[in-house]
């Protein structure tokens, strides 16, 4: 065994938090010890471009000079219902105007949002202008 897979580990934990923009993002493992940096390319690798703070994740990691990375994802679980960003999904919903269900959705990509601020902007497929997001 070469000292490259002696150091493979798989590691079952919870995003902390993933920016597509930056292109990086980190996992917090179930056994604890030091978060594990999850970059855009590995989870592309997966057929993602993108992951949901507080999701389950499942990944394969090995020890670099700068600390653990993670080199494949396995399995990503979405957030529980509940809490999820730091936003709970009925909150405001007391003074929202109901959302009509019966409408279709249609496919976009998040070109830009701030969950600082809870807004963004994404981009309908197939349309120029950009949708602004809410929450």
């Amino acid at each position: 065994m070469s000292d490259t897979e002696k150091d493979v580990l798989h590691v079952t934990g919870t995003v902390k938090w993933f920016d597509p923009t930056k292109g990086f993002g980190f996992v917090v493992s179930d056994a604890g010890g030091p978060d594990i940096l999850l970059h855009a390319n590995v989870l592309r690798n997966f057929g993602q471009s993108s992951v949901a703070d507080s999701a389950g994740i499942e990944v394969v990691v090995q020890e670099t000079a700068r600390g653990i990375q993670a080199i494949e994802v396995v399995h990503i679980e979405p957030p529980a219902s509940g809490e999820v960003g730091g936003v709970e999904p009925d909150a405001g919903s007391e003074i929202a105007e109901p959302v009509d269900m019966s409408l279709p959705l249609e496919p976009a990509r998040v070109k830009w949002f701030d969950k600082a601020k809870g807004f963004g902007f994404a981009n309908v497929f197939g349309r120029d202008e950009d949708v602004f997001l809410h929450i």
